[in-house]
């Protein structure tokens, strides 16, 4: 597998979990059910229902894809030249405890993915197993990752990683969704006056706050744990990339801060909701990119130089 293949398949991997994520965020946070009580109004909560259930529709398709790309990128390295594809592959599926968890990792992105193409029918229960399934396939980058290295710390470390893409997926799905529904309303009213940013985003804001802190706590812990010193930050191939994720993260956040202190007062405007729309279209292509690079930065060793 090339280098930048290795680096899509995590993407897709992350971006699989951070849209499946979106689509939950969209219906229980921003669209809740009726007994807990809507934030928004009916018909537009229809709106961002229907983009929520493509969203997720997209996202569990995804997910098998990039499992079947783990899995061959793995094969890839454990291949022994004097066996044959087959027997190599159920070796590594059958007989080791990464193939255990990419079992059953993919069995969860199977079920994702049904679940998800059947909400029409299935209603509000298959959102909860959505739910369910989603944040049980968001441990696998943990489990296969930096984080089950962390002798005698992985009861902190592989929660950690749990938490930190859950956190990722609410914030950077969460505010796709919003795009697209903002998307989905100018389109279907066909006016550029309709608009559905000023009832969405302050939603959005008090649901985005919460998830930044818990990203950024457990991304501090995980830098914590895997760079054996200050010093590594500069040092080693690990640290190096940290750096550059790091100096990402702090774009988006920028771009987020702006968004909340600058633009989001001014949605009543003529002028905000477009400001707001590009900025946000901004925002997640700086978390995309965040996510390529924290593809190569589960692919790097902290030890490396």
């Amino acid at each position: 597998m090339t280098p930048l293949l290795d680096i899509l398949t995590g993407w897709l991997l992350f971006g699989g979990l951070v849209t499946c994520w979106g689509a939950i965020t969209g219906r229980w946070l921003l669209v809740p059910p009726h007994d807990i009580g809507r934030s928004i109004s009916e018909s537009h909560a229809e709106v961002s229902l229907g983009v929520a259930i493509r969203l997720g529709q997209m996202g569990g398709v995804t997910l098998p894809v990039a499992l079947s790309l783990v899995f061959l990128r793995q094969l890839q390295e454990f291949r022994d030249p004097f066996a044959s594809w087959a027997e190599d592959a159920q070796l590594l599926a059958l007989g080791t405890n990464w193939g255990t968890t990419w079992i059953f990792g993919f069995a969860a992105s199977l079920l994702v993915m049904v679940t998800f193409l059947s909400l029409k029918w299935t209603r509000q229960a298959g959102w909860v197993i959505a739910a369910l399934l989603t944040l049980a396939l968001s441990v696998f980058p943990a489990l296969t990752g930096h984080a089950n290295g962390t002798e005698g710390l992985r009861w902190i470390s592989i929660p950690g990683d749990l938490m930190h893409v859950s956190a990722a997926g609410v914030w950077i799905g969460g505010l796709t969704l919003v795009l697209l529904s903002e998307h989905s309303w100018r389109k279907q009213t066909q006016s550029p006056d309709y608009t559905l940013l000023p009832e969405l985003v302050p939603v959005f804001s008090r649901i985005a706050l919460p998830a930044v802190v818990v990203l950024l706590l457990t991304g501090t812990l995980a830098a914590w744990m895997h760079l054996p010193s200050l010093s590594a930050l500069i040092t080693t191939s690990y640290g190096k990339t940290l750096i550059v994720k790091l100096a990402l993260v702090l774009v988006v956040l920028l771009i987020g801060f702006l968004n909340w202190r600058r633009i989001t007062p001014r949605l009543s405007d003529v002028h905000g909701p477009l400001a707001m729309r590009k900025s946000a279209a901004l925002e997640i292509l700086f978390a995309h990119a965040v996510l390529l690079v924290t593809a190569v930065l589960t692919r790097t060793s902290p030890m490396d130089h």
